[in-house]
């Protein structure tokens, strides 16, 4: 993504809230076929509670159920923009699919940075992406957003509606939104449609992330993934000294050498996604 593009994108989100970028087609025929297959496999069912939808399937860690997922927190037309909008230290808080049947209710307007006892506005701590991976439409449970509520210095309440619209998208787009934005997910008014979409979330690499990628994991798993997924499923070391263990990183327990590091051993200075940071050391 070249840097007029980038600050495009920035400058809409930081005006409405959110900023819609494309993916390959191929690639999104991918991960339709691999949600599909999985939920037959898994034999997924609805969760049957109003938040995570009494007609919707949802499948959860996404990085632990198949490879063809890890293309999707770093992809080239995303992360650029997550990195610039929180934090370029950024980890990932969150992977699910998310498929929305007919019948399902409205989901209760809120925000992913609702558990976060910060005052408001604020700059975002969290950046959420959701992909499109069939048509978003107004019918068929496309999710709604009120653009601009990321300026809000609260958060909504759950029938807080009237202002929030359909973000209605084609399949291949991914929705990037700041993290204090409100939305929900829309009701699917359609006899035989269902809306296939996947929520990948990211929050500042101090804070604790909605799903625990350590556990879910296995080490063989994150061994064989490419080191900046490793880095934002949290196997790095946040600015080389946060999330140690014995003055280890987490990818050196696990074996994953990519992500391999001692607490404080950087030097005067370090790199992440090709930029340069200066540190002072101790």
């Amino acid at each position: 993504m070249d840097d007029a593009t980038l600050q495009s994108h920035l400058r809409t989100i930081d005006d409405q809230g959110y900023t819609v970028v494309e993916i390959e087609p191929d690639l999104n025929k991918r991960l339709v076929d691999t949600v599909n297959r999985l939920e037959e496999e898994l034999d997924i069912q609805p969760k049957m509670n109003r938040a995570e939808g009494y007609n919707t399937k949802r499948i959860y860690n996404l990085l632990a159920k198949d490879p063809a997922f890890w293309e999707m927190p770093a992809h080239d037309a995303v992360l650029p923009v997550v990195t610039n909008l929180i934090d370029r230290w950024a980890i990932l808080s969150g992977t699910t699919a998310m498929n929305i049947g007919p019948g399902e209710e409205l989901q209760g307007m809120h925000t992913d940075e609702g558990n976060i006892t910060l005052p408001r506005p604020r700059q975002p701590l969290m950046a959420v992406t959701i992909w499109a991976l069939s048509d978003f439409t107004a019918d068929n449970g496309a999710t709604r957003i009120v653009p601009g509520s990321h300026k809000a210095d609260r958060e909504p309440r759950a029938d807080e509606i009237d202002d929030a619209i359909p973000a209605e998208m084609p399949a291949g787009s991914v929705m990037i939104m700041h993290g204090g934005m409100w939305h929900c997910g829309g009701p699917n008014t359609t006899e035989d449609q269902w809306r296939m979409g996947a929520n990948i979330q990211y929050c500042v690499g101090w804070m604790r992330g909605q799903q625990n990628h350590y556990l879910s994991l296995q080490p063989e798993t994150v061994q064989a993934m490419p080191k900046r997924l490793q880095q934002l499923a949290g196997f790095g070391l946040h600015k080389g000294a946060m999330g140690h263990i014995d003055g280890a990183s987490p990818g050196a327990v696990v074996g994953a050498t990519e992500t391999s590091q001692q607490a404080y051993q950087y030097t005067e200075k370090r790199t992440i996604q090709g930029q340069v940071s200066t540190v002072a050391s101790d």
